[in-house]
Formats: C-alpha cells, structure tokens, sequence
C-alpha cells in the first residue's frame, strides 16, 4: 500500500499576510513626531506634574479641610496609593517619570533631604514611598479622630475667620 499525500491548496488562502507593525504609515510618522519634537520628553514632564498637583492638593486639602467626607476620601486616594505601590513596587506615576524622563520626582527629593544631610539606609524608593504614605495616611486620620472627637463633646475652636463652619 502507497500513501500518497495530497497538497491541500486552501491552506496557503487562510494564511493572513503577517503585518509589520513599524512599517505602516501612522507608525512611521509618529516615530518621526518622537524624534523631531521630543514627546517623550513632554509626556514625562505631564506626569510629572501631575504627581506633584496631586500630592500638593492631597496636602493642601488635608490640611485646610474639617469635612470628614473630604478627609475620608483623601484616605482612600492615600490608600489606593499605597496598594499600587506595594503591587507594583513603585508609585505608576513614578515609574512613567522614570520611562520618558530618565529621573523621577523622588530622584529629586531624595537629593534635597541629600543637601540637607537626611540619609535613608537603604536606595530603596519603594520603602521611601511606603512609609510617606504611612506617615500622610495616618495624619489624614488622627485629624479625622480628632474632629470626630470635638463634635462628639461638642467643643468649639475659636474660629474667627470661620474655617471650622
């Protein structure tokens, strides 16, 4: 008995032409875009920024603010923080700075507490960012247990610009 094999000439029709992503055209113009006026550079310094207004309305508004609502809320963002931190062991912002800027906002902050002769044992940014948001988490929450407590038993600050209304 021969066998003899049959060449199916359907399978060369349902063989999708492979695409090379980097060829095609918007591609191309995109990476010239990069090259020629530097977005990277632009979106490292967006999330720059935007890590530096949400830590700075983070602090602003848990200082200035009696709302338990507010403050609770600053508790969650903190909190959320900190998971993403412990997950991915850095902040995400962090690590986006650090992709398109080649620095990162600790990098600088760790050179100011440096000139100001604040060491850390350890080069670690994971436990740096873990034991800020400790230490913002649990402010965030003694002042929360604190004006619960003045409510409570009913004690008035004096408030003579009105900022305990």
């Amino acid at each position: 008995m021969v066998k003899v094999k049959i060449k199916n000439k359907n399978k060369n029709k349902n063989k999708k032409p492979k695409i090379n992503i980097n060829k095609n055209i918007i591609r191309r113009i995109s990476n010239y875009l990069n090259k020629v006026f530097g977005f990277n550079k632009l979106r490292g310094l967006v999330y720059y920024y935007i890590h530096f207004y949400l830590i700075f309305m983070i602090g602003f508004i848990s200082i200035f603010t009696t709302s338990i609502s507010f403050l609770i809320i600053m508790l969650v963002i903190v909190s959320l923080d900190a998971v993403s931190i412990v997950v991915l062991h850095e902040c995400p912002l962090t690590t986006m700075e650090q992709k398109y800027l080649g620095i990162t906002s600790c990098d600088e902050r760790n050179k100011l507490l440096e000139n100001a002769e604040i060491m850390y044992n350890c080069n670690h940014n994971y436990e740096k960012q873990i034991e800020l948001l400790i230490n913002v988490w649990t402010i965030i929450a003694t002042k929360c247990l604190s004006i619960i407590f003045f409510k409570m038993f009913d004690i008035k600050l004096m408030d003579v610009n009105n900022i305990y209304v």
